[in-house]
């Protein structure tokens, strides 16, 4: 029997357009199952569907970076792994040096700031819920905050490619870094891993793996799929994703979470009641 589920949100919750879909809504609420987000995003970019769903089990942020609850329309941390201060001081001291025209994105637990606003920024901020604030660096450095994830926005292909070259070079011990598109790049905390999330919660709730399910389209979903007890993939996911499915569901423009609650949680547990 499912007790919890799990889900990617872009590509897998969220359709074309970055939303909740009124089907998936309906499906998730009624279930009656806690449902937990495990996203790349900050909290920030996941309280939409957060308030859209009503969740109130833990969150996922950061790709693990943050175990967090929204209370009272507060955020409240249970767990979390930053990236280490002095690789974040490294990654910007390095970027600039070379690349003094990028802008560089510092997400905390609720702030966004950035170096500086340049073409990256700016097309990055068109999907983003808050606008960014220039980072005072030399305030910043003396009282850094936690940041859980360094975000780069290169629409210039040589620029990304020269970044990665100068950081992959570089020693950031307790970082990882992952591009997910030609003109994104993250660095997060080497232990910031969703499987590590969903692993600190099932643990923290008394959980068997086999009583939870995971929903996923991507590679980075992959560790997270392969430990629940019923990893769930997209008809939209990646063909090395789908390899690691029990099931397959509707791609995430028709559904598909909510199609895969119905068809294997539920009808599942109906089927053993029987």
């Amino acid at each position: 029997m499912i007790k919890h589920i799990f889900s990617d949100m872009d590509g897998t919750l969220l359709n074309q357009h970055g939303k909740v879909s009124a089907g998936n809504k309906t499906t998730i609420q009624h279930a009656g199952i806690p449902f937990t987000l495990v996203s790349a995003r900050s909290p920030r970019q996941m309280m939409d569907a957060i308030e859209t769903l009503k969740l109130s089990a833990p969150q996922i942020g950061f790709n693990g970076g943050v175990i967090y609850q929204v209370k009272d329309e507060q955020l409240q941390v249970i767990e979390d792994a930053p990236v280490p201060s002095q690789v974040v001081k490294r990654v910007v001291d390095l970027v600039e040096a070379s690349f003094p025209e990028t802008g560089i994105s510092l997400f905390g637990l609720t702030s966004w700031q950035v170096t500086r606003v340049d073409d990256g920024i700016a097309f990055f901020q068109e999907d983003m819920p808050q606008k960014p604030t220039v980072l005072d660096q030399e305030t910043f450095w003396c009282h850094p905050e936690p940041i859980y994830k360094i975000t780069f926005c290169v629409l210039n292909l040589e620029v990304m490619n020269g970044i990665v070259k100068i950081l992959q070079a570089a020693e950031l011990p307790g970082a990882a870094m992952q591009k997910s598109s030609d003109i994104y790049l993250d660095i997060t905390a080497s232990a910031a891993k969703k499987s590590r999330g969903v692993n600190y919660i099932a643990q923290r709730e008394q959980l068997n793996l086999n009583e939870t399910a995971a929903f996923g389209d991507g590679p980075n979903d992959i560790p997270m799929l392969k430990l629940v007890g019923m990893p769930i993939v997209m008809a939209n996911g990646l063909p090395n994703v789908k390899q690691v499915a029990r099931f397959l569901t509707a791609d995430n423009d028709h559904d598909g979470v909510g199609r895969g609650i119905d068809q294997f949680i539920l009808g599942q547990q109906t089927q053993n009641l029987n």
